[in-house]
This record gives structure tokens, C-alpha cells and sequence, in this order.
């Protein structure tokens, strides 16, 4: 046994705890975005529904239709959300195995800016942030 304090972990170590770090912040925001919009989506579905049903379609056609527009529109958000969710979460396995050649294969600074876009501010700022460290490992 000797007095010698334990050599200090390598670079690439803490590189990787840093990115483990941003990739599952922007797991969590993009689950919770993901989630919003579904339920958005649903929401203006069922006020969609609801209006229809109550007014029994005389002369509101346009108001009731703009209901089912902006559906169709957190849809559209909710897909993509889940497209950039199951991204990160490629990214989150593949950083704790450590397999540094799938990380650099599935990160890419297009997937940030989408997830800027239609995962939130949180999850595509968390990307973005990460692309550098990834890049250089």
C-alpha cells in the first residue's frame, strides 16, 4: 500500500461525464416537450369535437376547422419531438458504453438545430453545447 494519491482520471473521462450530463438534460426536456404537444394535440382535437357538436355546424365551419389546423400542427411538433427524443436516447446509450464511435455517428449539429426548433430551447441548446466536446473525443 503506498501514500500516493491515485492518479487523476483521464481527459476523456470528464469530457464524457460533461456530455453524459447535457445529452440527459436534453433527454428530459425533449420527453416533456414530447408530451405537450401530444397532449396539445388531443386537447385541440376534443375543443375541435366539442365546438362541432355544439354548434351543430351552422356557420361556424371556419372556426371549428381552425381547431383541427392547429391539431394537425402540435402533431406535426409532437413527431418530430419524438424523433429528436429516440435520437438523444441513441446518444445517451451510446455515451454510457462509453462507445465513443456511435456518439460521434449520431451526433450532428442539423439534429440540434431541429430540436431547437421543435423540442424546445432546453433540448437544442443542450445539443448544440454538446457537439463540440463530442467532436473532439
Amino acid at each position: 500500500m503506498s501514500n500516493y494519491p491515485p492518479p487523476p482520471p483521464p481527459q476523456s473521462t470528464d469530457r464524457l461525464a460533461s456530455i453524459r450530463t447535457y445529452i440527459l438534460i436534453a433527454w428530459i426536456f425533449s420527453i416533456i416537450a414530447m408530451i405537450a404537444f401530444a397532449l396539445g394535440a388531443v386537447s385541440y382535437i376534443i375543443t375541435f369535437a366539442t365546438f362541432s357538436a355544439l354548434t351543430f355546424g351552422y356557420g361556424v365551419g371556419f372556426f371549428s376547422g381552425i381547431f383541427l389546423v392547429y391539431a394537425v400542427v402540435f402533431l406535426v411538433f409532437a413527431v418530430l419531438s419524438f424523433m429528436v427524443f429516440m435520437r438523444v436516447w441513441k446518444m445517451y446509450k451510446a455515451v454510457n458504453a462509453g462507445d465513443i464511435a456511435t456518439l460521434k455517428a449520431t451526433s450532428n449539429m442539423m439534429w440540434a438545430i431541429i430540436a431547437l426548433i421543435c423540442a424546445g430551447v432546453i433540448p437544442g441548446i443542450m445539443l448544440i453545447l454538446s457537439d463540440g466536446p463530442i467532436k473532439q473525443l
